[in-house]
């Protein structure tokens, strides 16, 4: 990489750490916030947060799609094909919303008495983030495969802002619960859509001269679904499992408190490997070398050392700084360096993963699916033992169950990091290829 690039790299790389940290702040001042609705509104709140971000699987897996496909185009034809993709899939996208949508709805008052919901209408505004959850990502995946990072990082901050604004609302002037919280993270991320489908506007309102081809984009599709979905999972599971087993409102309550600030250390790192995410894939389109893995394998070890360092050091100072009015959430400070150490290595396995997925090697797939489900079933046998034990103790027993689950993931991760580059002869390459000369194929 030249000294120019790794500049372009380092700029574009602070900038996504900037716009996330921002947007970031406004998130977690979100729960400063939501902390008025009481414990058992606040526990149910987060406990639908989570259960966003696994309907979300397939929206995050868009996103990488549509970076690794946008980074690829090195021709007109690719031009339209994408165009294509991109009107073909917001269709189908929002047909599958509404049946998702329609099922949420008709198992309201089961749903609502698995996650101790008390206002279905928690339910109604989160039927409603999907389509947002499916669409965004198609947008951000535009502009990150772009290299469009100066709108990506706006996104991230609005999408903070509004909730925060919206939030701050409904709950300080409102009184609003946990059905607030979920409308507020709904408006945030309606603005967040609707700036990101105007700024790609120029990509997906052509009609293009070429049709969509359903079987092609699956191929590759499927597997980044599957390796992305296996990462959200990891980082999901135990807050689902908790508000599932534990009766006591007040104490899931701790416990998502404390699981937030290991969150946010992956979320802190995380834009970095966007960043490498698009140039590792428009190097493997462009034959060429890069070193960008390096560097934010480096940067995520560091970054993530040091907050893990200081979260075990001074762990009530994150509580604090999300609970500053609500001291009784400080009572999980306990659990904070459980999750700071849990969550490190599921950090730099998705540096790793999102390497592993732009040069196309899918064969690690199945391993990375299989982590996430023996983590599950672990948890499950572990449920009447958990039961017996003071909660605090149970919880620091599903945070370590998950931090060796998280180890696990990350040497499957290394395992198939290793290995030559990628070059063009490369499955996911190929596959990008023949989306292009199927394409051609009509107007030829």
């Amino acid at each position: 990489m030249s000294s120019t690039s790794k500049s372009a790299f380092f700029r574009q790389s602070s900038w996504m750490v900037i716009a996330t940290f921002a947007g970031g702040v406004f998130m977690a001042v979100v729960h400063t916030v939501a902390g008025k609705m009481g414990r058992e509104e606040y526990s149910t709140f987060v406990t639908l947060l989570r259960v966003l971000i696994i309907m979300g699987i397939p929206a995050a897996a868009l996103q990488t799609v549509f970076a690794r496909q946008a980074a690829a185009v090195t021709n007109a034809r690719e031009e339209h094909q994408l165009t294509a993709t991109i009107r073909a899939v917001l269709a189908w996208t929002f047909l599958l919303w509404l049946v998702m949508g329609g099922g949420v709805l008709a198992a309201t008052r089961s749903l609502s008495h698995l996650f101790k919901v008390s206002h279905p209408a928690a339910l109604w505004f989160t039927v409603g983030l999907g389509l947002t959850n499916l669409w965004i990502p198609i947008m951000k995946g535009l502009l990150q495969g772009k290299h469009r990072f100066g709108e990506l990082g706006w996104l991230q901050i609005i999408d903070g802002v509004g909730r925060f604004t919206v939030m701050l609302l409904m709950v300080v002037f409102l009184g609003g619960k946990a059905a607030s919280g979920m409308f507020a993270a709904f408006s945030g991320q309606f603005m967040t859509a609707a700036l990101g489908i105007a700024l790609t506007y120029a990509l997906w309102s052509a009609k293009p001269p070429v049709s969509f081809h359903w079987k092609t984009w699956l191929r590759e599709a499927s597997p980044l679904t599957l390796g992305l979905g296996a990462f959200l999972l990891m980082s999901s599971i135990d807050m689902i499992f908790v508000q599932g087993l534990f009766c006591d409102a007040n104490m899931t309550a701790l416990y998502g408190g404390a699981m937030l600030t290991g969150y946010a250390i992956t979320q802190f790192i995380a834009p970095v490997s966007l960043v490498m995410f698009a140039r590792v894939a428009q190097s493997v389109a462009r034959a060429e070398r890069t070193d960008s893995l390096g560097m934010t394998l480096g940067a995520t070890i560091l970054f993530g050392g040091i907050a893990a360092v200081g979260c075990t050091l001074f762990p009530k100072l994150p509580l604090h700084v999300m609970y500053f009015k609500n001291p009784e959430m400080w009572q999980a400070a306990s659990l904070v360096p459980w999750f700071a150490w849990a969550l490190l290595p599921v950090a730099v396995a998705n540096v790793l993963v999102q390497n592993i997925l732009a040069r196309g090697r899918f064969e690690a797939v199945p391993w990375l699916c299989l982590v996430p489900a023996v983590y599950a079933a672990s948890l499950c046998l572990q449920a009447p033992g958990l039961l017996a034990l003071p909660p605090m103790k149970a919880f620091t027993h599903v945070i370590g169950t998950l931090g060796l689950a998280s180890l696990a993931f990350c040497i499957v991760a290394v395992w198939y990091t290793r290995g030559k580059p990628a070059t063009v002869s490369d499955p996911g390459l190929a596959v990008e290829r023949s989306i292009s000369d199927t394409a051609s194929s009509p107007a030829e």
